[in-house]
């Protein structure tokens, strides 16, 4: 059970990082949690050791966590909200770590955080400009007179020589760490597009094939495909051709009348490679889904392959049917009765197209 268990959580972060809507969202809760419940934890400690002012800061900044989390759950402009309102907690967060000290000049190395959240949540253009903006703010209190006389905690000047030094290391390491998980963040989601269109696409014609189309029938709610009309298409002879001129040339053929048919359609349907030389066209709504296949015939019969110096042309053979009201998401009852139709038009001598209505 536990190795299966393992598999499918796997399985389910992958889709989950593939997503890139899904995983900022999850990121972004992830860290509003962490650092919501981190400084409530914090704010009890500051009061049992009464740290009064310090205490409501961390408290207040972890019910502005909280309230980040909310925005970001509803999505939209709230999320956007709530990461420009996170910058600005966060910002006089750490500024007033940095001049008040307390306690004991321990509050001020929570800023070392800052670059790790601040990357992630911001990407590394705005997560850099965030933790450089607090970098800066280091040097000015802890490295020049002026910032130095705004501080109300006395700190060493060992800390303050030494401790700019330190968060700009952790700095670097977070920078390096998240462009490195940037790049294999975007080479996950590459193979995964690549991945997608291997499963779905027929190697030789790199149209549609029968497993995208068995993923419409399953899910039909996630495709929101609801055709008008459905048409298988076979090749006539398509043996005699691959006994007469091979299988290479035979491959051509598929090829180009593939192409042949998807010019034609230009948008008005999808193709898919139903068999070895059978197509399958799911029709969009609003279609003259006869007049298309008619042009389609017309189409792959004008054109003239040339193998060994001899000409061939080739026919279709079609079962097409529509749908009486428009459309329908029963794709498999559609997809039956055009398999019955074509095989009408085999029956009938091949060449010809068999139409009817769905329920006829």
């Amino acid at each position: 059970m536990k190795p299966f268990a393992n598999t499918n959580f796997r399985n389910k972060m992958v889709h989950l990082i593939s997503d890139e809507k899904r995983w900022t969202l999850f990121q972004n809760a992830c860290v509003f949690i962490v650092l919501g419940s981190t400084a409530a934890i914090m704010s009890l400690v500051n009061f049992i050791t009464g740290q009064g002012s310090l205490t409501w800061f961390t408290l207040g900044f972890s019910a502005a966590c909280f309230l980040n989390l909310l925005l970001t759950l509803l999505k939209g402009n709230a999320a956007k909200s709530a990461m420009i309102l996170f910058a600005v907690e966060i910002t006089v967060l750490f500024l007033y770590f940095i001049i008040f000290g307390i306690p004991d000049g321990f509050s001020v190395i929570w800023t070392a955080m800052l670059p790790s959240f601040g990357l992630l949540l911001f990407e590394i253009r705005y997560g850099s400009t965030l933790s450089l903006i607090i970098f800066a703010a280091l040097i000015f209190f802890f490295w020049v007179p002026l910032g130095q006389s705004l501080l109300q905690y006395e700190y060493s000047q060992t800390f303050m020589m030494r401790f700019p030094l330190f968060y700009l290391a952790c700095f670097a390491v977070a920078y390096l760490l998240e462009r490195t998980r940037e790049v294999a963040h975007n080479a996950l989601r590459e193979s995964q597009k690549n991945y997608e269109y291997l499963c779905y696409h027929d190697a030789l014609t790199k149209k549609y094939n029968r497993f995208w189309l068995q993923s419409i029938i399953a899910e039909p709610e996630k495709y929101q495909i609801k055709p008008a009309a459905v048409a298988i298409l076979d090749i006539d002879n398509f043996k005699l051709i691959n006994d007469s001129f091979g299988h290479p040339n035979g491959d051509i053929v598929i090829q180009d009348i593939g192409d042949a048919i998807n010019n034609t359609l230009n948008g008005s349907g999808d193709l898919c490679r139903w068999g070895g030389d059978e197509f399958l066209i799911l029709f969009h709504t609003d279609i003259d889904a006869y007049a298309v296949c008619r042009r389609i015939v017309d189409a792959v019969h004008a054109h003239i392959f040339n193998f060994d110096n001899k000409e061939l042309r080739t026919t279709l053979s079609i079962g097409l049917v529509t749908t009486p009201h428009g459309s329908t998401d029963d794709i498999e009852a559609l997809i039956h009765q055009a398999d019955v139709n074509l095989y009408a038009a085999k029956d009938k001598g091949r060449n010809c197209m068999i139409s009817s209505s769905l329920g006829e």
